[in-house]
């Protein structure tokens, strides 16, 4: 049984129907309304999805872990059919996308270049790790800075012995490669965890700076190595796909995809961009590494890229074709 059900009235977190009666998906995220893809992404897609099928298909926006609580359970949603669409981390189950968040080590990707295109362009090769769901959408975030709630980080040997919060496996191998304990936590708990001192900082975007509050419980942000950069994924429950009519789904697809992701991408830029000038203009420090200091933290990042990859390999993920492919 899927959840893809029928409208018959009645209020909406999130409803945009202009038919008495359709056919309505549910998308289930994690943050607030005030989230910038809340607002530049999702409730976008609700419309013109309902613009493109004249009402017939819907969706109603589940915001704030309403269909069930926690970043780390979201993609769960989307296979066990509590919703048919689902905003999630493919870092959050890493055993799942082991050559998907590749893209996330420093260096796989061209330093620079687009992440998101490069993903894209080389989409196919994705097929087996996102055969459960449906692939809406796949993007990356700006390039992760140490957000530190008072320990100023100025060389790679600032890291010994500090605790790390990261969001994901391949990032807590990073921060153990700079000398750091890495601490795995969803964002949602990082602001406690940083006011309290269970942790010293995160690596992460610095879009979290408004959207999670993170400006508050930060003092010094360093910048200017290779880090690694978040993925987010929109997928889609497989039954729910299929119980659409190929009209329908061939309207959902022209309205997801590659356009969606870079979208997506240019959104949580643009975010991070805001978010760290408004932190500058409110007194936060932006420590920026010197190139000797930065090549501390790139060799250790370098050789652990290599590393995943012939670990991948061996375990028979096509680390080293992924790899080169999206540096072509």
């Amino acid at each position: 049984m899927t959840v893809f059900t029928r409208i018959l009235g009645g209020a909406a977190v999130l409803a945009i129907s202009t038919a008495a009666y359709g056919d309505e998906l549910k998308l289930a995220h994690f943050a607030s309304t005030k989230y910038h893809l809340h607002n530049e992404m999702f409730v976008p897609l609700s419309e013109q999805l309902a613009e493109a099928t004249g009402g017939a298909t819907t969706i109603r926006v589940y915001p704030g872990g309403e269909l069930g609580a926690g970043p780390a359970k979201q993609y769960d949603r989307a296979l066990d059919g509590v919703a048919d669409l689902v905003y999630a981390l493919p870092g959050y189950t890493a055993s799942q996308f082991k050559q998907t968040l590749l893209v996330e080590l420093p260096g796989v990707v061209t330093p620079g270049a687009n992440k998101t295109e490069a993903i894209w362009n080389n989409i196919d090769m994705l097929d087996r790790e996102f055969r459960r769901t449906k692939l809406l959408g796949l993007w990356t975030a700006a390039d992760g800075a140490l957000l530190m709630a008072d320990k100023r980080i100025e060389k790679v040997s600032d890291l010994a012995g500090l605790k790390i919060r990261v969001p994901s496996k391949n990032t807590g191998r990073l921060v153990e490669a700079w000398g750091a304990t890495a601490v795995s936590m969803p964002i949602t708990q990082v602001y406690q965890a940083l006011e309290t001192g269970v942790v010293d900082g995160t690596l992460v975007d610095t879009s979290v700076l408004t959207s999670f509050k993170l400006g508050e419980v930060t003092k010094y942000i360093t910048s200017g190595m290779n880090a690694t950069n978040s993925m987010f994924m929109l997928v889609m429950n497989r039954d729910s796909w299929d119980a659409l009519d190929a009209d329908t789904q061939a309207k959902l697809t022209a309205l997801t995809g590659a356009e969606l992701s870079e979208g997506g991408r240019v959104t949580m830029t643009n975010a991070a961009d805001r978010a760290l000038a408004k932190w500058i203009e409110q007194g936060g420090e932006v420590i920026e590494l010197s190139p000797e200091a930065a090549a501390g933290f790139n060799a250790a990042s370098d050789a652990l890229a290599a590393a995943v990859i012939a670990e991948l390999d061996g375990e028979g993920v096509d680390a080293s074709a992924w790899a080169a492919a999206l540096r072509n």
